[in-house]
């Protein structure tokens, strides 16, 4: 009977474990008939088989109780001083909802001017303040004019993390952020235009006669730095190097490029600082028949850029990866308030200079971010 007795237990386990799986990964309570299982056994000593019909009744409510849904529980402000129009800005904004998509905590609230503006950024933080967010993601885009609301929001006991621009000024003065994720501005020009005025050289055997800067927002410091950088390293090669503000208006910057080569027909070569300057640039140089004549180079990238490396128009770009700007910053939000971990003062995302020798594994970055 011993024998008998174990086997029952036996199939008794086997019917509930079944009937869990039947439930599966649910929440509430199913209804089970009662189960009558015959079960078949030998007993030791007996001369025949006996068969003992066994009924097992299983509990007629079974309750099974699913993980419960994480609620959101970080608001992270993410607010730079333009928006999605700028394709570097939709890049950007894509790459941080990605990251704020991975963590189910973070409530992420991108918000930006619709095109570039100090003021209106101020504004939006101010407004973000107001609504006491556990963590600010900003673009130091004008340090003196954004240390009264940051200082206000640190004050307040919020988190500010630096993307993109980072406050240039003398450490005594800076803005007491934790961290910065981006490039840094204060070598990038001088990167672009060492490594465009080597490429020039190779191809036509002397540096350039004559170069021009198109900046495309003036005042914008990162701008301001890239463009202080690339005339520093002309001056240093005796290249004469003009600054000229192009306006972020496509048709105008081409109108005013091509005034400028008509009135300086020795220039050869043109510097831009983001997609805005670099689109009218090429654009000028196939239509007036310029390729081969005056060359590119410039900062931040975009498929018309890409394509233009490609056909040899654009001698280099340099790449501060915007989506890994954004990613990370979600990231080392999250990082800060779930375990208080604290991000690294730095977090370098550039210059990484892209020629035709590394287009391959930038495009992959340009087709799945938008932006590189």
């Amino acid at each position: 009977m011993a024998a008998i007795s174990r086997n029952i237990a036996i199939v008794l386990a086997i019917v509930l474990l079944i009937v869990g799986l039947a439930i599966g990964y649910g929440v509430g309570s199913i209804a089970v008939k009662p189960t009558t299982i015959t079960v078949t056994t030998t007993i030791p000593g007996a001369p025949t088989t006996v068969t003992v019909p066994t009924t097992i009744t299983v509990p007629t409510t079974v309750t099974v109780t699913a993980t419960p849904k994480v609620e959101k529980k970080w608001t992270v402000y993410f607010i730079p001083h333009a928006g999605p129009a700028d394709p570097f800005w939709a890049c950007q904004m894509r790459a941080a909802e990605a990251a704020a998509s991975l963590i189910a905590e973070i409530d992420l609230k991108f918000v930006a001017p619709e095109r570039y503006g100090i003021k209106e950024q101020i504004e939006l933080i101010e407004a973000a303040i107001a609504k006491k967010p556990d963590f600010l993601i900003v673009t130091v885009s004008d340090p003196e004019a954004m240390d009264p609301v940051l200082r206000k929001a640190i004050e307040k006991g919020i988190p500010v993390l630096a993307v993109n621009i980072e406050d240039y000024r003398p450490e005594e003065e800076r803005i007491p952020y934790l961290g910065y994720v981006g490039m840094d501005e204060r070598i990038s020009g001088e990167v672009l235009a060492k490594e465009a005025l080597k490429r020039f050289k190779e191809i036509v055997g002397r540096l350039p006669k004559r170069a021009v800067v198109g900046i495309h927002q003036p005042g914008l410091i990162c701008l301001e730095m890239r463009t202080d950088g690339i005339l520093k390293v002309c001056k240093e090669m005796g290249i004469p190097c003009d600054r000229l503000d192009i306006t972020m208006d496509p048709t105008k910057a081409m109108e005013i490029l091509k005034s400028y080569l008509a009135k300086h027909p020795d220039t050869e070569l043109i510097f831009t600082l983001g997609p805005c300057g670099s689109h009218p640039a090429i654009k000028l140089i196939k239509e007036e028949g310029l390729v081969g004549k005056v060359y590119h180079g410039c900062i931040d990238l975009s498929p018309k850029i890409l394509e233009a490396i490609k056909e040899g128009i654009t001698l280099c770009a340099i790449s501060q990866q915007p989506a890994a700007q954004a990613f990370y910053s979600v990231i080392a939000a999250y990082l800060y308030l779930k375990y208080g971990i604290l991000p690294p003062m730095k977090i370098p995302t550039g210059p990484t200079v892209v020629d035709k020798a590394n287009l391959e594994i930038i495009l992959k970055q340009i087709e799945t971010t938008g932006g590189a």
